[in-house]
């Protein structure tokens, strides 16, 4: 059934919602009930409203979905869903998958035993999945004009009159983490262009230092961390139209436009002493750790109770927002635990700087509910992912920026990520999504990152081979 009308009365009904976290679990026997005259509270989605009515009539049912979200990000899912668990008691599973993610869900999809839903960042690999029958159309049970009118980059996850994939959360990439004691400590200041950040770059170097900590590891998908970097390099040397043709493969790989951008992204991973370990570091160390050393105190190690960030090992590192504080040293070293450093105060956050001030870009990417398996209590969750309340929980505890445009701004108010992300995308003069995630697959998320491994490994000497060997890959 489709949904005839926009409403916001979900809120309503789960405003005395006590929220219980269990290992990103929140099973329904964990969730207070829900008033009944609540329950009832209409919200235009046939399978939702049924699973909400006061008899819960799909309680003890269950939905199970995969991501790759753990730490804060698994808290904050938790934290979004756990509204619907108490006023349906239908069970939601999360199944969290941290690297390789994406080859997991094709090896599940492809044995038959796919999980009911998956959360995706790749516009193009979730079309392809419903092309080749392995999804539920999603615009069979929801109206796609009404997403339309306040999803984001919707049109991304169509195929004729098919709806693949529901966008959900949106990440703002081509930011630039520091340390701010340090950072003050030695007068350095935020850099407005890309001149002044290589200015920095050689500052730091002069200075005794080595200024960008960088690791790519990710199992299947190393190589993900470069093409954004190439990407954010193509928005701010050609601008939009460029980015477009090279997406649609109207500009090949190997024009001269894509090779600039290459070239100015190699400036930071190739520059004589600018990445700490050089470019073998690049892509062995787990991306999960390159950042450690900036944390380091005054007796230059890592993971000492002198950690205070006022020595860096590396001083910024270039990774989206999702970073911090799960994979600070001391959070990640101690699981459970919070982090002694403040994201804001101890650790900043600054845009990567545009090349002229006439063109600064946002990039960003988005995850996406994919749906594999028909029933009544998934499709009740799937109704509940697409409005204001099925993110709510987690825009409110840690600043998830929501797919849906007209979210109540303070919701992000007083998260200083959130606050950042929306000072990028209301300064941009071009804003655009990650294009490896349109890419086709076998090159967005395939020769693309292969290529930028090999590019890496041999110190950026070989990009032209590398990018013919990616235009090559194109499928015809």
């Amino acid at each position: 059934m489709h949904r005839t009308r926009k409403t916001a009365v979900i809120g309503a009904a789960l405003a005395t919602t006590a929220i219980t976290l269990s290992s990103f679990g929140v099973a329904a026997q964990d969730a207070s009930p829900a008033a009944s005259a609540d329950a009832m509270a209409s919200t235009g989605y046939a399978e939702l409203d049924q699973a909400m009515s006061a008899d819960q009539p799909l309680a003890g049912t269950q939905v199970s979905i995969q991501t790759q979200w753990r730490g804060a990000e698994g808290e904050g899912f938790a934290a979004a869903f756990a509204p619907f668990v108490q006023a349906t008691g239908i069970n939601v599973v999360p199944d969290i998958i941290g690297t390789s993610h994406e080859t997991t869900l094709r090896a599940r999809v492809q044995g038959g035993a796919p999980p009911d839903m998956a959360m995706l960042a790749q516009p193009s690999a979730i079309v392809q999945y419903g092309q080749e029958g392995s999804l539920v159309d999603i615009a069979s049970f929801m109206d796609v004009d009404a997403l339309a009118a306040n999803h984001a980059n919707i049109g991304a996850y169509e195929d004729g009159d098919s709806l693949w994939g529901l966008p959900y959360k949106v990440d703002v990439k081509s930011v630039v983490w520091y340390p701010i004691p340090a950072f003050e400590a030695a007068g350095y200041e935020i850099p407005q262009t890309w001149d002044e950040l290589i200015a920095l770059s050689d500052q730091i170097v002069a200075d005794g230092g080595t200024p960008w900590c960088v690791g790519i590891g990710a199992g299947t998908a190393t190589g993900w961390q470069t093409t954004d970097l190439v990407e954010g390099a193509l928005l701010r040397l050609s601008g939009g139209d460029v980015y477009d043709q090279w997406v649609s493969h109207e500009l090949p790989f190997n024009s001269p436009e894509v090779k600039a951008a290459w070239d100015l992204a190699g400036e930071i991973y190739f520059t004589p002493g600018y990445v700490l370990g050089g470019n073998t570091a690049i892509t062995a160390l787990d991306q999960t750790t390159p950042m450690d050393p900036m944390f380091q105190g005054p007796d230059g190690v890592v993971g000492t109770e002198d950690d205070d960030l006022t020595n860096p090992g590396c001083w910024m590192h270039t990774i989206p927002f999702w970073y911090g504080p799960d994979f600070f040293p001391d959070q990640r070293a101690n699981p459970g635990t919070v982090s002694k450093f403040i994201v804001g105060e101890d650790v900043g956050i600054f845009p990567l700087p545009p090349v002229t001030p006439d063109l600064v870009p946002a990039l960003s990417s988005g995850d996406a509910a994919i749906v594999f398996n028909d029933r009544p209590e998934v499709r009740a969750f799937t109704e509940y992912l697409s409005t204001q309340e099925g993110i709510e929980g987690w825009t409110k505890l840690s600043g998830a920026v929501s797919a849906i445009t007209d979210v109540p701004a303070e919701w992000y108010q007083g998260n200083y990520e959130s606050e950042v992300a929306s000072d990028i995308l209301a300064n941009a003069t071009v804003s655009r999504f990650d294009a490896s995630d349109l890419m086709p697959p076998t090159v967005g998320q395939g020769s693309f990152w292969t290529e930028a491994v090999d590019w890496i490994a041999a110190n950026g000497e070989n990009t032209d081979e590398v990018l013919q060997a990616i235009d090559d890959s194109w499928p015809q």
